[in-house]
């Protein structure tokens, strides 16, 4: 089996190619040609067809499905035609609050990140984010001074406003530090989260997204608005519930309280290798190309 992974959407290109390679599997990943704001991606698309038969894969699995590879998504219709295996795979803004397209209809398997898009896409199969553990290992100990960061891709979403305030509150009664990342390439992230206690994800979506994956991967706390109607699809205690309301107080608990945070991290080191460990992910995803 040769896989073709097209885009690499919040790096899901390169965990899946990544994981393909580990277990033996031929895999790529390109990006969408023509892209906004991102005209290397042409250029890039031009260099992997000279080097690559764009025919020569069994499997095209598309992530972030609004364009593909050719206008209108012709090339889904024409590579299918061609006895090909295509799948799609949303994520987010692709399908939320959006009607499907006629034109990724017909295809074999479609794939949702998170639990919150299946009223959008009912027959999508929800399969968790990948993410690659093999190098994980886990913290110990906290910083003297509890440090806390929020990494909102999009503050309005993120309810960013509500998170300022409430560590404007916190900062009255205790010792914190306190980091808003904004445009930081991901390997400072990565860093700042390291040596990071808490980590706020959001208050708004109603699921956590590649930022606690990363929190948690790091040792630290996540803490996040979760839908009542989606807390059915967690099944392990791993992070810190938050609403506008009660944002203060529960980060406030989690400052005071070490042995709270013991465990929170422990079930957090847990829940990333049970559910988003990638080699699992990509056993998932297997299964899902060889019906």
């Amino acid at each position: 089996m040769k896989i073709l992974y097209i885009t690499n959407i919040c790096d899901i290109g390169t965990i899946l190619v990544e994981e393909a390679t580990w277990q033996s599997i031929k895999a790529h990943y390109i990006e969408y040609p023509w892209a906004k704001r991102k005209p290397a991606n042409f250029f890039k698309f031009l260099s992997f067809i000279m080097k690559n038969n764009l025919l020569e894969f069994d499997v095209y699995h598309y992530n972030w499905p609004i364009a593909s590879l050719l206008p209108k998504n012709k090339d889904i219709g024409y590579l299918r035609k061609r006895g090909k295996k295509v799948f799609v795979h949303y994520h987010g803004d692709d399908i939320r609050n959006k009607k499907e397209k006629e034109s990724l209809k017909n295809v074999d398997g479609k794939i949702i990140s998170t639990p919150d898009l299946k009223p959008f896409l009912p027959d999508a199969e929800w399969i968790p984010f990948p993410f690659t553990i093999r190098s994980m290992k886990e913290r110990k100990g906290w910083n003297d001074t509890v440090k806390i960061v929020h990494v909102p891709s999009d503050r309005e979403r993120k309810g960013t406003v509500h998170i300022l305030r409430a560590i404007k509150e916190l900062k009255k009664e205790y010792t914190i530090e306190f980091e808003l990342i904004e445009g930081k390439p991901n390997n400072y992230v990565m860093e700042r989260m390291a040596a990071s206690d808490i980590v706020i994800d959001q208050i708004g979506p109603g699921w956590y997204g590649k930022v606690t994956l990363e929190a948690l991967y790091s040792g630290a706390v996540s803490c996040f608005y979760v839908d009542p109607e989606l807390s059915k699809y967690i099944p392990l205690d791993f992070f810190v519930p938050i609403t506008k309301e009660t944002i203060t107080k529960r980060v406030a608990g989690i400052i005071e309280d070490e042995g709270l945070r013991n465990r929170l991290r422990a079930e957090g080191y847990k829940y990333l290798r049970e559910y988003h460990n990638s080699e699992q992910i990509m056993g998932k995803l297997l299964t899902l190309y060889r019906r």
